[in-house]
């Protein structure tokens, strides 16, 4: 899967390579742009004390600190104004591997899925450079898609003299809404982003907490559709 992901991107980036409408910043009212990107997200920042202490095998740093690979379309309202669409893909970790690990002691490797994240964002463009310009970027966000799983709790119940086991089962996952913030410098067909994905409430802790993820994305525009 992993690198089905890496063959596809390639293959919409040299399907761009091939068109024959260019970009053009005065022209750009009006018209629908594809771009393609490869981000990479830095380790959250969030206060490690509300963390959910239930022995469930969770791995917040990996799950969300990684390379994703996304596509996006912008289309420009005026020359300085867009509304955009983005569709990330990553294939990384999302449970810890310590479920079939039997003693005292052993190694089981992570429990990996197929990540999707869908961006909406609005972005306004400052042209303060002869040849570059400068935008911000404000978004709201759905994370973790795909991050489905099974989670079985299992308890005592007394009832007189007798004591029983009973079990609950339930399916939940790790996705979470985000806020997207970000400040970037683009000329010509390049651009260059750094920001945070912001979140309040999320499934990895017990009381609502601030959970920010970092991260920069260089992004390529293929061209007007």
């Amino acid at each position: 899967m992993k690198y089905y992901i890496i063959l596809s991107f390639f293959l919409l980036v040299t399907a761009g390579l091939t068109a024959q409408k260019s970009y053009d910043i005065e022209n750009r009212k009006g018209g629908l742009f594809l771009k393609v990107s490869p981000e990479y997200r830095i380790t959250p920042i969030y206060d490690s004390e509300f963390i959910k202490r239930d022995g469930f095998p969770r791995n917040i740093d990996q799950s969300n600190s990684s390379a994703a690979l996304s596509y996006a379309f912008d289309y420009f309202i005026t020359k300085n104004w867009s509304l955009g669409f983005s569709h990330s893909l990553r294939y990384d970790v999302f449970l810890a591997g310590i479920d079939d690990i039997e003693g005292d002691f052993g190694a089981q490797p992570d429990n990996k899925t197929l990540i999707q994240d869908f961006h909406i964002y609005a972005d306004y463009h400052f042209k303060i450079f002869k040849e570059g310009e400068i935008f911000a970027r404000v978004g709201y966000s759905r994370m973790n898609t795909g991050t489905f799983f099974s989670e079985k709790t299992t308890f005592f119940e007394e009832n007189g003299e007798d004591t029983g086991i009973s079990s609950f089962s339930s399916v939940a996952d790790f996705s979470y809404f985000a806020y997207n913030l970000s400040l970037g410098y683009k000329k010509n067909r390049i651009e260059l982003a750094g920001g945070i994905y912001s979140s309040s409430v999320t499934e990895y802790f017990d009381a609502t907490t601030r959970f920010i993820l970092p991260y920069f994305k260089l992004s390529y525009n293929i061209g007007k559709l």
